[in-house]
């Protein structure tokens, strides 16, 4: 395509394709230089802003993205691509309204598209919409796998009715947070009767075992049960239980916590804490091990910190599981704080150990990662921040509907990290005297 170009310079349908090949790549950089070239040697095509809004979307662009996704739509762009692209950009910024609008607009045009459904599901969910969502939401099985189901069960799928004398298998399908956060509706299944097997990642088996002694959990992926060798009478994906489950606000139960660390590492951990340094001990996570332009926002550094561990008084403990030598040194240099850590500890792999040191906890400050929910999980007073607010019809009382000790701090876009942080600060200081809300 390169030695097409040469041949015929300013060939603004050559460029473009150049750019696609680039964007296939992922070398996004290359690609939006090609595809501005197709713009400025005469090509007059909406896909083509689209294809810049896609590539500056990816190098976090979004502003920039935005302007290019609304120029496709003014030359009559009407494919659910640029419908879900625009609307997944508007749901990473927060407005969530608008991004439901085009998500929309794409399903009028392509009614089977799994990804537009999957992604208004989550919309909705952000909104406290939980009767539809779950609906959309059951697209994901085929979304986020080009369209082929992640997973192939010839059981039917379980409808949330009594199966006494049944064999039910609950699979795992998402992430560590997300088997957590569902982890919450495993003994509403249990009290359906019958006999439940809970498959879950190898690393929250133990974990899982001891918070729910009831079921049988065995590890991802459990292949006698997808095989059909261990026979079962129905099935259902962990993130289903929402739909059969929690379609209200008022479906939420209240609670203290529903995983169950181990007794002995929780000794241990307190034994360790209080030769660390006297109470209240704060754990401390400020970004998630995934990168990527999208989810850079979502995050701070840990220089953003600085007004939460400038509190005296309290003993701040890492919950950051691949936090970097540099982290730790600019906390010492900057903050004057030794945050404490143990080599023989490793929160990621090891979710036992992260468990029981995370439930000694008196408070946790983290973004939405596994550390808020494995936090929520056990009943510890967490405060997730959040880079955009969240709509107050998401809220049950105040917090986090799946977690009532959870409580959400969030910025605008506008704003730094900086100005959420001294409040978050405050509610430490509140900690320390016994006033925390």
């Amino acid at each position: 395509m390169k030695k097409a170009l040469s041949l015929d310079p300013r060939n603004p349908m050559i460029a473009s394709n150049l750019g696609t090949i680039y964007e296939a790549m992922k070398n996004y950089e290359e690609a939006l230089a090609c595809y501005k070239n197709s713009v400025k040697w005469g090509a007059r095509d909406g896909i083509i802003h689209n294809n810049i809004g896609s590539v500056l979307s990816k190098l976090g662009r979004r502003t920039e993205a935005l302007i290019e996704f609304r120029k496709a739509f003014k030359y009559g762009v009407e494919f659910p691509e640029a419908m879900t692209n625009m609307a997944t950009m508007l749901g990473d910024l927060g407005d969530y309204k608008q991004a439901g609008y085009y998500f929309r607009r794409a399903l009028e045009i392509d009614p089977e598209n799994a990804h537009a459904h999957h992604n208004l599901g989550v919309i909705l969910l952000r909104q406290g919409e939980w009767g539809e969502a779950w609906e959309h939401c059951e697209w994901r099985m085929v979304a986020t796998n080009n369209g082929v189901p992640w997973r192939k069960f010839s059981q039917p799928l379980w409808n949330g009715n009594p199966f006494q004398g049944a064999r039910l298998i609950l699979y795992a399908e998402q992430g560590i947070g997300d088997e957590l956060r569902h982890a919450s509706m495993i003994p509403e299944a249990i009290a359906r009767g019958g006999e439940v097997v809970v498959e879950c990642a190898p690393r929250l088996v133990s974990l899982f075992q001891r918070s729910f002694p009831q079921a049988r959990v065995v590890p991802a992926k459990y292949w006698p049960a997808e095989e059909g060798v261990e026979p079962f009478d129905i099935a259902c994906p962990l993130g289903t239980l929402g739909r059969l489950f929690r379609n209200s606000k008022e479906s939420f139960p209240m609670h203290s916590g529903y995983i169950k660390p181990d007794p002995r590492l929780v000794s241990m951990f307190r034994e360790r804490l209080n030769e660390a340094g006297p109470g209240p001990y704060v754990g401390i996570c400020w970004r998630s091990g995934l990168a990527g332009a999208y989810r850079a926002e979502h995050y701070s550094t840990i220089e953003d910190m600085r007004p939460v561990m400038k509190v005296d008084g309290v003993t701040y403990v890492n919950l950051q599981y691949d936090a970097k030598p540099e982290e730790f040194d600019i906390v010492k240099s900057e903050f004057g704080v030794d945050l404490v850590d143990w080599d023989d500890v490793d929160l990621k792999m090891e979710l036992e150990k992260a468990a029981a040191l995370t439930s000694c906890m008196d408070l946790v400050v983290s973004p939405g990662t596994s550390v808020a929910v494995m936090a929520g999980a056990l009943g510890v007073e967490t405060v997730e921040f959040r880079p955009f607010p969240i709509p107050d019809s998401y809220f049950k009382d105040g917090r986090c509907p799946w977690f009532p000790s959870v409580r959400f701090f969030a910025k605008r876009q506008s704003e730094k990290w900086s100005k959420m942080f001294r409040k978050i600060a405050a509610e430490i200081e509140a900690l320390k005297t016994g006033s925390a809300s």
